[in-house]
C-alpha cells in the first residue's frame, strides 16, 4: 500500500517523538470544518493511516514533536526537507513540473528528491535526511529556503516551508478536485546529511576544515560565523532576547509594545511560516503584557510580516547565488527588517543591567565586558587567578603576623622575600 511505503520512507526504528496527523471533517450546519488530530508514535502510525485510507483531506507532519502539540519549538526530529509545489496555479502540468525539477537536479541547482507525491493539485517533494534534533533548526530552515528559492518559479509555496508543516498524505483524496493523492516516485536507498547539503549548496566551509581551524586555533571569523552565527540564528536569538527582556520587566512593556511586537513577529516569522500559527505565537506574548495591545493592532502589525520574510529569503538566497553582494556596514541595502543593536537598545530603552541577560542585543560596553571576561577568566568572587593568589597570600601573612612572627620569619616560611611581605602588608 502506498501509505505504508510513504511512512516507511520517512519513519523507521530511529524515529523518536510524536507524529501528527490531521483530518479535516465535512462542514457542519454552521458551514465550519472541524479538525480531528491524531498524535502517534512510529509504532502506531501505520495502523492509523490504514483507517484513513481513501478519506478526504488528511495531512501528516514529516517532522516529529517531543510534545503532542505541533509547533516549531516542539520539534524533536527533523526527518526530511520538503516543498509544496502548486504548479496548477502557474499552468504547469505535474509531469512537466517533475521533469523541470529533475533538470534542476542535473544542473546542480537542487538535490535529487528521495520521494515525489501527487497532492491532487500539485506535487510534494521530499528529501529524506539523517534525523537531526531541534538544535539543527538553523541549518534545516536555511536549506529549506534555498530549495524554495530555486523552485519558486515552478509554484513552490513559502507558507509550506516551516518545520511544523503538514502535507497531504498519499492514499487519501483532495476534496478540492476529488483527485487521489499518491506516491509518484520513491528512492529508499537515498538519504542525505544536512551538513553535506549545506557544504554543497550553501557555500559553507567543509566540516573537516572547520575542525582543523579550531584545533590549530587559527581563528577565521568567517568560518566560525558561518558555522554558528548567521542571519537565521541571529533572528532566533533576538526573539529569545526579546522574551527575556519582557520577563525581566515582568511584562510591563507599555510604551514599547508596538516595537516589541513588530520585532518579535518578524523574528519568529523567519521560522514560523504558517500565518495562523504565527498569529497565535504573537498573541501569546501580547496577552502576557500588563497592558496588551488590541487584537486588531496585532493583526495590523502581522500583515507586514509575510512580505518582509519574502524579502529576507530573496536577499539571503540571492547573496548565496551571487545575485547580490554582501551588505554595507550600515545595512542600508539589506531586504526585510534589519535593526542595529544601537537602534534596538535606544527604542526599547534596554539598560546595561538588562543587556547582561541577553545574547545578541548588547551595546559596546557590554560587548567589551564579555570580551574581557573571556580573556581574563574570573572565579565566583569576581577575581582573576592572580588576584585570588595575592588575596590568599595576604591572608596567610596576616595570620602569621598575628602570631608575632617577624617579616623575615614569615618570608622564610612562605618562601618569599622580606620586602614582599612588607609590601603586601602595606597594601
Amino acid at each position: 500500500m502506498q501509505m505504508t511505503d510513504f511512512c516507511n520512507h520517512l519513519y523507521n526504528e530511529s524515529t523518536d517523538g510524536y507524529i501528527q496527523i490531521l483530518k479535516l471533517n465535512e462542514k457542519n450546519s454552521a458551514g465550519e470544518r472541524t479538525i480531528k488530530i491524531y498524535n502517534t508514535r512510529n509504532d502506531g502510525l501505520r495502523e492509523i493511516v490504514e483507517v484513513l485510507h481513501n478519506e478526504s483531506d488528511v495531512f501528516l507532519a514529516p517532522n516529529t514533536m517531543y510534545l503532542p502539540k505541533r509547533r516549531v519549538e516542539n520539534i524533536r526530529q527533523f526527518r526530511a526537507l520538503f516543498q509544496d509545489i502548486d504548479c496548477n496555479k502557474l499552468g504547469f502540468e505535474k509531469a512537466e513540473t517533475v521533469y523541470m525539477i529533475w533538470m534542476l537536479y542535473y544542473d546542480g541547482k537542487v538535490p535529487k528528491p528521495t520521494m515525489v507525491t501527487d497532492s491532487g493539485q500539485g506535487v510534494h517533494l521530499y528529501w529524506r535526511i539523517e534525523n537531526a534534533p531541534y538544535g539543527a533548526l538553523n541549518t534545516w530552515q536555511e536549506l529549506q529556503d534555498y530549495i524554495y528559492y530555486q523552485l519558486k518559479h515552478l509554484g513552490a509555496d513559502r507558507k509550506s516551508t516551516d518545520g511544523a508543516r503538514v502535507l497531504r498524505l498519499p492514499g487519501t483524496i483532495n476534496s478540492k478536485n476529488e483527485a487521489n493523492c499518491e506516491v509518484l516516485y520513491i528512492d529508499n536507498e537515498l538519504e542525505y546529511s544536512m551538513y553535506d547539503l549545506r557544504e554543497q549548496y550553501l557555500n559553507y566551509k567543509p566540516k573537516a576544515y572547520q575542525l582543523q581551524v579550531q584545533e590549530t586555533k587559527k581563528v577565521d571569523s568567517r568560518v566560525i560565523s558561518n558555522r554558528f552565527f548567521n542571519s537565521y540564528s541571529l533572528h532566533m536569538e533576538r526573539a529569545n532576547d526579546l522574551q527575556t527582556l519582557c520577563k525581566l520587566r515582568k511584562y510591563h512593556m507599555t510604551g514599547f509594545r508596538n516595537m516589541a511586537i513588530h520585532c518579535y513577529a518578524y523574528w519568529k516569522g523567519i521560522y514560523v511560516r504558517d500565518s495562523y500559527e504565527l498569529e497565535n505565537v504573537v498573541m501569546e506574548l501580547n496577552s502576557a503584557f500588563t497592558e496588551p495591545l488590541k487584537d486588531t493592532e496585532i493583526r495590523a502589525i502581522l500583515r507586514s510580516v509575510p512580505k518582509a520574510i519574502d524579502k529576507f529569503i530573496a536577499y539571503e538566497q540571492g547573496r548565496r547565488s551571487g545575485e547580490c553582494k554582501r551588505v554595507s556596514k550600515g545595512m542600508r541595502d539589506k531586504e526585510g527588517y534589519w535593526y542595529k543593536n544601537e537602534t534596538l537598545i535606544e527604542r526599547l530603552e534596554i539598560n546595561r543591567s538588562e543587556q547582561k541577560h541577553m545574547k545578541t542585543i548588547i551595546g559596546t560596553e557590554e560587548k567589551y565586558r564579555r570580551n574581557n571576561e573571556k580573556r581574563t577568566p574570573r572565579n565566583e568572587n569576581g577575581l582573576t587567578k592572580k588576584q585570588q593568589e595575592l588575596q590568599d597570600l595576604k591572608k596567610k601573612i596576616i595570620e602569621l603576623k598575628e602570631q608575632e612572627f617577624s617579616n623575615r620569619e614569615i618570608g622564610r616560611q612562605l618562601k618569599i622575600s622580606e620586602t614582599k611581605v612588607r609590601n603586601t602588608l602595606k597594601k
